[in-house]
């Protein structure tokens, strides 16, 4: 359980850091997501 909730905080931070407009590569090292899970994180 506390496993997903670290997730689904990494995944808020990437979102953050999408908006921010920050680079793909700095949110992967920030977060430790992978490209893919952050591509898929971005809006259509």
């Amino acid at each position: 359980m506390i496993e997903g909730a670290k997730t689904e905080g990494k995944i808020e931070v990437a979102k953050n850091m999408l908006s921010m407009g920050l680079d793909i590569p700095l949110i992967v090292k920030a977060t430790g997501l992978t490209e893919e899970e952050i591509h898929a994180l971005k809006p259509m």
